[in-house]
């Protein structure tokens, strides 16, 4: 189904019942030192085999099994995240006529992201990886987030750590993390939600370049290509309340960016 950093995902039918699943395989010898945690019953896991061994949300893929042996974590999930008749978000916008989803479709998945998000915040979570490759969607439009890989976790009821590492992916990563700063995880994730919206109302990023990114400049595209006749250039119908909310979480100013909160009871998300 995919790979990634330091695993692998394959499908998997359960031999007795008959129903199917996604296996990760997590190659420990990849597994960074600092995505490793300590549990009781667990022992000494990756983060991710840990938190989705816990974890409990809609909208959130879930662990059903673990297994091990020398080489590798074997993380058991259900629903299986296969190409069909799920798949992820990018292969959903890709599909769309448009290439680009409508704005109510946009805020039915963005809102379930938030959801998410806000779900995870709560318990000192942030995913840190979040982006349409990461979104599962069915055919209804139901979303669950997945790969864990790049996920930290702090005490929720204290001032939330700085970090100067960054695992994520570059397309999203906020202004101070491109600026190479110590960046809080939190804030970091809000900026993503945004970039995230971008790409659901206009199957692009906000900024063109890196150096736009960097100075928070955000320029909505629609993706047509050079050379097409101007006439034949379609305007980006998207509401204002829509555009404030971006804005909102591609502050440059981590400080004064959105909070999960304020993007949760933002009147166009409700």
């Amino acid at each position: 189904l995919g790979s990634g950093g330091y695993g692998f995902v394959m499908t998997a039918r359960h031999r007795t019942e008959g129903y199917e699943v996604a296996v990760k395989f997590i190659i420990k010898a990849k597994v960074p030192e600092n995505s490793w945690m300590d549990d009781e019953i667990l022992g000494r896991v990756p983060t991710e085999i840990l938190l989705l061994s816990l974890i409990n949300h809609e909208n959130i893929v879930k662990c059903i099994d673990v297994y091990e042996d020398e080489l590798y974590f074997y993380l058991v999930v259900r629903p299986k995240f296969s190409r069909r008749p799920s798949h992820d978000l990018f292969e959903c916008i890709e599909q769309s006529k448009h290439k680009r989803l409508s704005e109510t479709q946009a805020r039915y998945i963005f809102a379930q992201v938030v959801e998410a998000v806000w779900y995870l915040d709560r318990q000192g979570i942030t995913h840190r990886d979040i982006k349409d490759e990461n979104l599962v969607v069915d055919k209804d439009l139901r979303v669950k987030l997945i790969d864990f890989g790049s996920a930290v976790v702090a005490d929720p009821t204290r001032p939330r750590p700085l970090y100067n590492l960054f695992y994520g992916t570059t397309a999203y990563a906020a202004s101070e993390i491109l600026r190479r700063k110590p960046y809080q995880a939190a804030p970091a994730e809000i900026w993503t939600l945004g970039v995230l919206l971008s790409y659901l109302l206009t199957g692009n990023s906000p900024f063109p370049t890196e150096q736009d990114a960097i100075e928070g400049r955000i320029l909505l595209n629609d993706g047509t290509k050079k050379g097409q006749a101007s006439g034949e250039k379609k305007k980006l119908w998207i509401s204002d309340g829509c555009l404030g909310l971006m804005r909102r979480c591609l502050e440059k100013d981590p400080e004064r960016r959105a909070t999960i909160e304020e993007v949760r009871e933002h009147w166009w998300v409700r």
